[in-house]
């Protein structure tokens, strides 16, 4: 890893900020985290750019027949756009192997420099591309938000998806949603229909002059949990036009996180297994020093931002929770309030020899498991627990738990290549936080410790032994913390 990558005036200026707000022991352990990761990463732009489609399966790509052709409009806000940022933007849309689409932009600046830029740009394309792009320019700079609707107005697709102004898009980004659409057709009688009404993809940064890619953002399926903690859906995300007008469009009270905002009431209108991710980058987000790409102390607004938009989430929900920042901009805590602490305390041993005649005669509605080698480490961990257990759809929540070296022994639960169950981030230093903060932050999580977590009685299913009915979801909370004695 060449470092030199990471020291500059702008990543000191970042270090500096955050060492006011956490101290000087975070500070040095965020530092060597952050150049592991980069040390991890560092081949990342080479197998990324040997992964891209060949020119062959790019033509087998534009050469494709779908079932359904669904059209797609680009939405993009335009401001005193870079020329050379501009070009690259609109020809990566204009590239695209899968030709559905229309490019909608609407343009603030003060100045005609996007507007005489694109009229060059345009003149060196068919006329049957040059059409598709559609152009407004604005009688003023609306901000961020305003200048997203205004482009809004412009899309007749099914549906849109949002370019910043100086991002790129892959030229398999619109083939790849396609074919995921494609495979969400399903048959209603005579009526063919796709079930998915929003889909996003991976993505990652690429700095300005195009020459380094860097930073992948590589994405789980959707994650109502993960969604309130930070914005990680982000880019590209695309989502039918009627729910994107039904959503009431963009919000100027939340400017710097008008996209956080806009993706939580989309995905208030639509069931979760109607959100399909794509496993792959298809999005490149241009990094510049004062952009929240790479530079997030420029833009604090921008997070206070997002934490309003996820309270005001939950609030439209009937949620009680309140919502707090952490150590790490744009990563926020959900503190739900919990209906009950009526739990039942039980041990491991206690809960693998239970029969059905004494499940059925426990009347408390939790029940938490902890093997004798558990400890909590904060005195609240059972509100804490409860409080996100009292949701709906959660059937189980667990904390996170360390072992005697305080490494991570356990945050959670994934599966590896060969479809077991792995413990994620075990062995990793507990003051870290792991890749984007997932050892730190709520998430879904696919399994728990088994000696350690608490279970909603009504989610269980009583068969030779008690499991978790399918029906419910399970979270990992890192705000309950225990050790292993």
């Amino acid at each position: 890893m060449k470092y030199s990558n990471r020291i500059n005036k702008f990543n000191i200026q970042r270090g500096i900020s955050y060492y006011r707000r956490n101290g000087l022991k975070k500070t040095c352990y965020k530092v060597v985290e952050r150049l592991k990761r980069d040390d991890d990463e560092a081949g990342y732009m080479q197998a990324m750019l040997s992964s891209r489609p060949t020119s062959e399966e790019l033509g087998r790509q534009r050469s494709r027949t779908f079932f359904h052709n669904y059209k797609f409009s680009i939405l993009v806000p335009a401001y005193n756009t870079d020329p050379v940022f501009l070009k690259e933007m609109v020809m990566s849309v204009v590239r695209q192997t899968y030709d559905g689409w229309e490019l909608c932009i609407a343009d603030g600046s003060d100045s005609d420099i996007v507007k005489d830029n694109l009229d060059r740009i345009r003149e060196g394309l068919k006329e049957t591309v040059s059409d598709r792009i559609k152009y407004k320019k604005l009688g003023s700079n609306r901000g961020i938000s305003g200048n997203l609707n205004d482009a809004l107005v412009m899309a007749t697709g099914d549906y849109v998806g949002f370019l910043d102004h100086d991002d790129i898009l892959t030229p398999d980004a619109l083939y790849e949603v396609m074919s995921a659409l494609e495979s969400g057709m399903e048959r209603d009688g005579n009526i063919y229909r796709n079930r998915y009404k929003a889909l996003y993809t991976d993505e990652d940064k690429v700095n300005q002059a195009g020459t380094r890619y860097f930073d992948p953002h590589i994405k789980p399926d959707f994650d109502i949990d993960l969604l309130r903690s930070t914005n990680y859906i982000c880019h590209f995300f695309v989502v039918r036009l009627q729910i994107a007008v039904k959503a009431g469009g963009f919000k100027s009270e939340y400017n710097g996180a008008q996209d956080h905002d806009f993706i939580l009431r989309c995905i208030e209108l639509m069931d979760p297994s109607q959100i399909y991710h794509v496993p792959k980058v298809l999005y490149h987000w241009r990094s510049s020093f004062a952009s929240t790409a790479e530079n997030p102390d420029s833009k604090l607004y921008a997070y206070e931002a997002g934490k309003r938009a996820v309270a005001d989430h939950l609030n439209r929900l009937g949620i009680k929770a309140s919502v707090v920042n952490t150590s790490h901009l744009g990563f926020y805590r959900v503190k739900y309030v919990p209906k009950t602490l009526n739990i039942k305390l039980m041990t491991r041993t206690d809960w693998e020899k239970i029969s059905r005649e004494e499940f059925n005669a426990i009347s408390e509605p939790f029940i938490m498991i902890m093997g004798d080698r558990i400890s909590p480490l904060n005195a609240d961990y059972l509100s804490e627990l409860a409080g996100t257990l009292c949701r709906d759809e959660v059937g189980a929540v667990g904390g996170k738990i360390y072992d005697k070296k305080g490494r991570i022994d356990s945050a959670g639960y994934s599966y590896d290549d060969y479809g077991r169950l792995k413990p994620d981030f075990r062995g990793m230093n507990g003051n870290f936080s792991g890749y984007l903060h997932r050892a730190s932050i709520q998430r879904r999580t696919y399994g728990l410790a088994a000696d350690c977590m608490m279970i909603k009685k009504e989610a269980v299913v009583f068969g030779k032994r008690p499991v978790m009915s399918d029906r419910y979801i399970t979270v990992f909370d890192p705000y309950a913390e225990f050790r292993r004695k």
